[in-house]
């Protein structure tokens, strides 16, 4: 399975990184995963690849996540197999996790993103 982590913060990426290493060490799941530092370096991601697993960033520069997450979508429509899009902010307010859970977004965590967190939002995909 492949994973796409897209956030403009290469920190934001590398904890979002380390905490889907540790939680799919948990879960027994196998990711490949690739990082994005925009949403158009994302869109360029996700026109050329299937992406199991998107983790994006509710606010960047360039293009919101829910801008990602419904071209992601749209690509999404036709693959077969489980897929899941997190998207993760300091923002925590329920206007926007509603707009998140409401655009197609599986789970919508806090920055910064917890293994448990991770993990809970993953159970129950196949290797």
């Amino acid at each position: 399975m492949r994973a796409l982590i897209v956030d403009d913060s290469p920190t934001a990426r590398a904890q979002a990184r380390s905490a889907l290493e540790d939680a799919q060490e948990k879960l027994g799941l196998d990711f490949a995963m690739e990082e994005a530092g925009s949403g158009i370096e994302a869109l360029r991601a996700l026109a050329s690849d299937v992406i199991d697993l998107l983790i994006v960033d509710l606010h960047m520069p360039d293009m919101t996540g829910l801008e990602v997450l419904a071209f992601w979508r749209k690509r999404a429509a036709g693959w077969t197999g489980p897929t899941r899009a997190l998207v993760v902010s300091t923002d925590v307010s329920s206007r926007d996790r509603e707009k998140a859970l409401e655009n197609g977004a599986w789970r919508f965590l806090e920055k910064p993103v917890s293994v448990d967190a991770m993990a809970e939002a993953l159970e129950g995909l196949a290797k």
